[in-house]
């Protein structure tokens, strides 16, 4: 009888205790839409469309958003911090002139990859169901298939480095899947290569947001 009642003391203080939801050595990886949406503005362009038509001529560059595949692969270092890296198919993005003479003129199509490295902090419990978090990281954007459209002839834009700010929460259906939504701000700042708006410089600056379902597992 004393055996039975040890052994039922054990099995009600084991299930008291809660399954750890984060661990050193867990990895999260996430699969879902991503969308890319820069800023308004990118450029002032008024030098450029001045020369075109011969006047003054106000303008800038808006450049439109797009939404791929997203993955994101998440190592945790601690119960409380993460180390996450952001992947997508590739964005493609058409620039063109927002307002003067040239208003409405598509000047360039191009694509660009975003790979991202954040370092990520949890502010929960590691046993709770949710956990939101902040990252900080560097952001690598390279440009290619460029296609300009004569109106400036360009030989495409240069690669950009800068800083990306993100906040995001994972929900855990149970131990091994989750749901996840997060957005990061970028700092993405390049420049326009050859032609007549050679050295523009460009400030994308996108808010880049993210919803899909996770899966978790230990090393």
């Amino acid at each position: 009888m004393k055996l039975l009642k040890t052994l039922l003391a054990t099995a009600v203080a084991v299930s008291a205790v809660p399954a750890m939801a984060y661990e050193a050595g867990d990895i999260m990886v996430k699969v879902g839409a991503v969308q890319v949406t820069p800023k308004d503005g990118n450029a002032d362009t008024s030098p450029v469309t001045t020369i075109k038509v011969g006047a003054p001529d106000k303008s800038e560059l808006d450049i439109d958003s797009d939404t791929q595949l997203g993955l994101t692969l998440t190592y945790m270092v601690t119960p409380k911090i993460g180390v996450e890296v952001l992947a997508a198919t590739p964005f493609e993005h058409t620039a063109e002139i927002d307002g003067g003479g040239a208003d409405g003129a598509e000047i360039l199509t191009t694509k660009h990859l975003p790979p991202t490295v954040s370092a990520q902090y949890y502010f929960m419990d590691s046993a709770s169901p949710i956990q939101p978090y902040v990252g900080l990281g560097v952001n690598h954007t390279f440009f290619f298939d460029e296609d300009d459209t004569g109106v400036i002839n360009s030989k495409g834009l240069k690669p950009s480095w800068g800083l990306a700010y993100s906040l995001g929460v994972n929900y855990d259906i149970n131990e091994d899947w989750l749901i996840n939504a997060a957005v990061w701000k970028m700092d993405i700042d390049t420049e326009v290569k050859g032609g007549d708006a050679d050295g523009l410089e460009v400030e994308i600056d996108p808010t880049v947001l993210f919803v899909g379902v996770g899966y978790k597992f230990g090393l």
